[in-house]
């Protein structure tokens, strides 16, 4: 008997991430289009990817998975309001957003954030409800600060334990 879907879900819930927020312009119309992440992981370091997930029904699906650029914006602990508005479906998230333009690849990123990754689309493989979108690397930079994580739908920061 298959896993119930309350189950997995609790599952999912269970994983502690980084919250990301993938960004991108629409081929035709340049209209800036991104979505909250916390399936962003590094893939490679040899060549440099890195990989996220994109649920189809996701508005800005169409944008994400035709597009040859996208930049990935790692968010600091201040910046949680960013990663709940770009979580919200039909929601203006550019409202409010301040976004700079990468230096390589001139793809939206987040101003201020942790991390800002400036990615050629190098791979798409559609799995399940998702697609799995998987970007070389082509430029990047940090920015200290602490991480904003995900964990049980919260938006929290880590707290490193005592060391011994």
């Amino acid at each position: 008997m298959p896993i119930s879907r309350d189950d997995y879900l609790q599952i999912g819930r269970s994983l502690a991430g980084a919250v990301a927020v993938v960004t991108a312009r629409e081929r035709r119309s340049e209209a800036i289009v991104g979505l909250t992440v916390s399936s962003f992981v590094t893939l490679s370091f040899d060549p440099p990817l890195v990989m996220f997930a994109i649920q189809h029904d996701a508005n800005s699906y169409p944008a994400i998975v035709s597009c040859r650029h996208f930049g990935v914006s790692v968010l600091c602990a201040g910046q949680a309001d960013i990663a709940a508005r770009f979580a919200v479906k039909g929601q203006d998230k550019l409202n409010g957003t301040q976004l700079e333009t990468g230096r390589t690849l001139a793809v939206p990123l987040i101003a201020g954030s942790l991390a800002q990754i400036e990615c050629a689309t190098s791979q798409i493989f559609i799995s399940g409800d998702h697609a799995i979108v998987v970007g070389m690397v082509e430029a990047a930079r940090t920015h200290a600060g602490e991480p904003l994580l995900n964990f049980g739908r919260c938006f929290g920061t880590f707290a490193p334990l005592p060391q011994s």
